[in-house]
Parts: structure tokens; sequence; C-alpha cells
């Protein structure tokens, strides 16, 4: 069992989030970043609306959700710069998504690994 450095949590009102302390360096302390399984993006929040409901992801939901956890870790695990080669924005201070195609971090830009890969091959 591996150990990540992130937590999976369940939002009554967002589904199966993950709390990625990562995620949390380039927004101000009142601010809470989740990424949202259910549609594979990011989102900041208020931390004292959001943080109150957050609980434990029981087994079930949990199982439900592993493909997108799965891609979550894959995406974390292979980004090699932590900017947008793009846009060059720093990955802590956008909200992003996780590409299905390439299960790359995409920025908030649009940018993610299969644009860069089409760049190169141009």
């Amino acid at each position: 069992m591996s150990v990540d450095l992130f937590q999976v949590r369940f939002h009554p009102k967002l589904g199966v989030v993950i709390y990625d302390a990562l995620a949390q360096l380039g927004i101000a302390k009142e601010q809470l970043r989740l990424f949202k399984i259910n549609s594979m993006s990011a989102t900041t929040f208020r931390r004292d609306i959001v943080s109150k409901d957050l609980g434990v992801c029981e087994a079930e939901v949990m199982q439900e959700s592993a493909m997108g956890v799965d891609a979550y870790r894959i995406a974390r695990g292979a980004r090699r710069k932590p900017y947008c080669e793009n846009c060059r924005r720093h990955f802590g201070t956008v909200d992003f998504s996780v590409c299905t195609d390439c299960t790359a971090i995409r920025c908030a830009c649009g940018t993610c690994s299969c644009v860069a890969r089409k760049r190169k091959a141009a």
C-alpha cells in the first residue's frame, strides 16, 4: 500500500474530494483548494464554509472513486515542472483539472501534456 501525500475526503454537496497540501501553497489562508473527483478538476472555496462538512470517505464510496483518485495520483506524480509550460503560471496558483487522455495536469489556460506533445511533433 502506498502512502499518499494527499487525503481523500467526502463532502455532502461536492462528493469525493482530494485535499492536497501542495495545492494549498498559492492561495490565501482563508481559502481551500479541493480536487473534485466527479469533475476531475480543482476549485478554490472559502475554508470556513467547506471544511466544516468534510468527512471521512467510506470504503464503498472510495472504491467507486478509485479510478479518479488513481488518475490524480498519476498526474501529481508525473508533474515534472511546478508550472505550466504554456503560460508559466505555477500550478499552486491556479485551479486545474486532470486530462482524461494523457492523465496529466491541465492548467486553467487549457494546456496539458497532449498540447505539449503536439507542439514538439510539429
